[in-house]
This record gives C-alpha cells, structure tokens and sequence, in this order.
C-alpha cells in the first residue's frame, strides 16, 4: 500500500474511533455535553496523579423541581452548595470533578442538561450557559 493510502487509512480509521468514543460518551452521559466530558477526560488522563481538576458546572433541571431538594442533592454529591438561578431550574456549583460525580449529576432523574467550564484555581465567574447552548453548537456543526 502506497504512504499516501496508508495516510488515508490512519486517518479514516482515526475518524471512526472518534466516532465511536462520542457514541460511549452519549451513552454514558446523555445528559451531558461531549465536549465537557473529553474536557474532563484529556485533564484527567494529562495529570492522574494530581487532585481531580476544578470547574464550573451547570445543572438544568426540570420546570417545577423542588428548589431545596435539587440544592441538597447537588451539594450531597460535588460537596459544594450550588447557587439557583431561573427560578430554581439552573444551579451553578464549582469543585473539582471526577466522571463519578459527573455521572451521579447526569443520573439524577429530573436533570435535563450538564454543561461546565475548566477553572483550574480561578474562582468561578457564574453562570455562562443557557439551556440548550451545547445542543445548538453540536447542531451548527452539523450543517
């Protein structure tokens, strides 16, 4: 086989893997935005020996979810009270994230949307995202 088929090949295959990682991840974590969760992964893969890494995270929920119940639920599992912001269906929390919580977070059944933002030791700036917002740019990817 030629270098230039060869070339063809490694590159095809690569965007199968890729295609197939964003498969788990939607599988995992529908709930999530992709890009968050690669976020995630390529920082803990880079550093695993350090403290897991900080973000901003923002959990949309449900119209109608009891305020006190979905801040005690998400202090119970980031350890970190989060702040609610549009009437009580969007909470903003920052700590430091592992894929567990990230998964405890995506299972709880009345959320609808995780999305978050690396930090590092920057303090959080609030909340950045609507409801919807990865959803919109994975779809104008798409066209």
């Amino acid at each position: 086989m030629s270098e230039g088929k060869a070339q063809t090949s490694k590159l095809d295959e690569l965007k199968v893997r890729t295609q197939q990682l964003g498969e788990a991840y939607r599988d995992l974590f529908p709930k999530v935005d992709p890009a968050f969760v690669y976020d995630l992964i390529i920082r803990l893969v880079l550093n695993p020996k350090e403290n897991a890494p900080i973000y901003t995270v923002e959990v949309f929920t449900k119209e109608g979810t009891n305020p006190e119940k979905s801040k005690e639920h998400i202090l119970e599992t980031t350890g970190t009270v989060p702040s609610i912001y549009d009437n009580g269906t969007h909470y903003v929390s920052t700590h430091r994230l592992t894929l567990e919580i990230l998964k405890k977070l995506n299972d709880i059944d009345y959320v609808l949307e995780v999305m978050g933002d690396y930090t590092g030791s920057a303090s959080s700036t609030g909340a950045r995202h609507e409801k919807g917002d990865w959803k919109r740019i994975r779809d104008r990817s798409d066209e």
